[in-house]
């Protein structure tokens, strides 16, 4: 499949991004971070836009700050970082179970956490859509997953970096232009970033928002963290199911235990009432065992993944006791 026909743009900073949007509407143009998601949608015909914007040359994405991670890093400068696999040994360990190592040089931080959803019906080529009723997404009127009424998309979120830094405790800035050129930046818990709808997939951010960095609170790095995922293959595929686990342990006991999931539903979640009744114990067996059972009948997910959903929630279960697991054998001594 070719590549459509479109304008690409390269501002070497914020000023210039924001000279450009001044003259671009809203659904004229899509923001390009390494492009290995958007651009194979684009040859799909999947939203196409008459001009892109490349961030990869923003200075402001691209900076080094203590306690954040620029949004235009790529995710192999991510997986070298030797400050950062000290730090938050898990988020490291998961970008390096991400594709393979040729798209993590060119694939971005931001551009895995703002992800576009996935579906069997609307991951193909524009022929096959149209061919078989194509989907809410893209062609059609309703939903070929959801049943009746069917208007709303339950394509699937699989990027695997959030549930991760959900654990961390992380926030997102984002930043908007002015009218008099400036860029005016907000902060938001990764938490409350993602909205349930496939299709308008964050609560709040404008499109002419921009993702500028990841913000990690300065206790993260107490946690003890491990990422578990489901795919067909050990490389190049997207997750089918993910889950991450973190434990703040004191004095041996878990203080604090925090779940997380992706690929079961259109956001990456938090599962925070799953673990209040298991704080303060040492995560044995029959705990991990509950959490995964408590785990698996709370994810929902939905058939249109290459793996049936009678699986993929069976492995919730799976995943959960993992990692777990492993943060329970990663804990420091008392």
């Amino acid at each position: 499949m070719r590549l459509p026909d479109f304008q690409l743009h390269k501002p070497a900073n914020l000023a210039q991004a924001s000279s450009l949007l001044q003259n671009l509407e809203e659904g004229e143009f899509d923001w390009l971070g390494g492009g290995t998601d958007l651009l194979c949608n684009y040859k799909w015909r999947i939203q196409n836009r008459d001009h892109v914007i490349s961030t990869r040359g923003i200075a402001e994405l691209l900076d080094s700050q203590p306690g954040s991670l620029a949004a235009g890093r790529t995710l192999w400068e991510i997986e070298q970082d030797p400050v950062l696999a000290e730090r938050y040994p898990a988020l490291v360990a998961a970008v390096s179970r991400i594709a393979t190592p040729v798209i993590r040089r060119s694939a971005t931080l931001g551009g895995n956490l703002l992800l576009d959803t996935r579906c069997w019906h609307l991951n193909q080529t524009v022929e096959w859509r149209r061919a078989h009723g194509s989907c809410l997404k893209a062609e059609a009127e309703i939903c070929r997953v959801m049943p009746d009424p069917g208007d709303v998309c339950v394509a699937t979120y699989s990027g695997d970096l959030a549930p991760v830094l959900l654990v961390y405790g992380a926030e997102v800035e984002l930043a908007r232009p002015e009218a008099d050129g400036s860029w005016q930046s907000r902060k938001i818990s990764l938490a409350e970033f993602y909205q349930e709808d496939g299709i308008r997939r964050f609560r709040d951010k404008g499109a002419r928002e921009i993702l500028l960095r990841v913000h990690l609170p300065q206790e993260a790095s107490a946690w003890t963290v491990n990422y578990q995922k489901l795919r067909l293959r050990e490389a190049f595929d997207f997750p089918e199911g993910g889950v991450a686990a973190g434990v703040r342990w004191q004095a041996g006991r878990a203080a604090e235990i925090r779940l997380a999931t992706t690929a079961y539903a259109s956001i990456p979640e938090l599962h925070p009432e799953l673990c209040q009744g298991f704080a303060g114990g040492t995560l044995e067996e029959s705990d991990r065992q509950a959490l995964g059972e408590a785990l698996m009948a709370k994810v929902r997910p939905m058939k249109n993944t290459a793996m049936s959903p009678a699986y993929r929630k069976k492995m919730a279960a799976v995943l959960c006791r993992r990692a777990l697991l492993a943060c329970v054998e990663a804990a420091p001594q008392p």
